[in-house]
């Protein structure tokens, strides 16, 4: 078994198409993706940034005693690491499921999955780095549906591009 692997000078990973090496400093970090009251997403890592093609990265800094809005990221995988701080994370179609975290720990979150970040901290912030399946982010405001489930707020087709960016958010940066 053999692989090929293009090792022509000039370091192209696609014929004819330049690849580099971007460092996004923190205060590059652009805060124009779609926030939680509390909360401050800041992103580093997008397809209009610096070229990325298959993952979005950022930070999130939770101020104490918030938490976000229930939501998912539609198809895309998401990836946190606790970089600071206590916070916690609700997850499940009634948010039945629980987690609390500490600085250096991992949390995967699946497709489509609805959860909710904590952070229950009365005084402290905490900080996440966060990494998804994606170039840009999305994110997918739910609310609570009489039977307890979280889904996807209806949107009136007369009111459709109103409703729709409220609750559905992929955010160009």
């Amino acid at each position: 078994m053999s692989i090929a692997v293009d090792t022509r000078p000039g370091g192209f990973a696609v014929p004819g198409e330049a690849v580099e090496v971007r460092v996004v400093k923190p205060l590059q970090f652009d805060d124009q993706t779609p926030q939680t009251s509390g909360m401050r997403r800041l992103a580093a890592i997008t397809h209009v940034r610096v070229g990325s093609e298959a993952l979005w990265a950022g930070v999130m800094i939770a101020e104490p005693d918030t938490a976000s809005s229930v939501h998912h990221h539609g198809p895309l995988e998401t990836v946190v690491y606790v970089l600071s701080g206590k916070s916690r994370v609700r997850w499940g179609s009634r948010l039945e499921h629980v987690a609390d975290l500490e600085a250096g720990d991992f949390v995967f979150i699946p497709p489509y999955m609805p959860h909710q970040e904590i952070n229950p901290s009365p005084d402290q912030p905490t900080q996440w780095i966060v990494v998804r399946s994606g170039p840009e982010a999305i994110v997918v405001n739910l609310v609570q549906a009489p039977d307890g489930e979280y889904v996807a707020e209806a949107v009136d087709e007369r009111e459709h591009s109103h409703s729709n960016e409220e609750n559905y958010h992929v955010q160009a940066n």
